[in-house]
């Protein structure tokens, strides 16, 4: 079991802008592309937070209004 606390500092502003941030070390990548939700305190910052099988760690912004401040949240695997 794999879990990860992300705390991102800065945000992609565009309604569909992505980022990356990040690449996990072999033995913590999850067997297959996983996606989970994010959603703002604030109701504007919509996120898909995408841990994918060659280690990276990217966000995609959901549409709508987002805003440039940081983000975190918690996400948990089975390997």
């Amino acid at each position: 079991m794999v879990t990860l606390r992300i705390d991102w500092k800065t945000s992609a502003s565009g309604s569909w802008n992505r980022g990356t941030f990040g690449t996990l070390p072999e033995g913590w990548r999850p067997p297959m592309d996983l996606n989970f939700s994010y959603g703002g305190r604030d109701g504007a910052n919509q996120k898909t937070i995408n841990v994918n099988t060659n280690g990276t760690m990217t966000y995609a912004n959901q549409g709508g209004t987002q805003a440039t401040v940081a983000f975190g949240m918690t996400v948990s695997y089975a390997l």
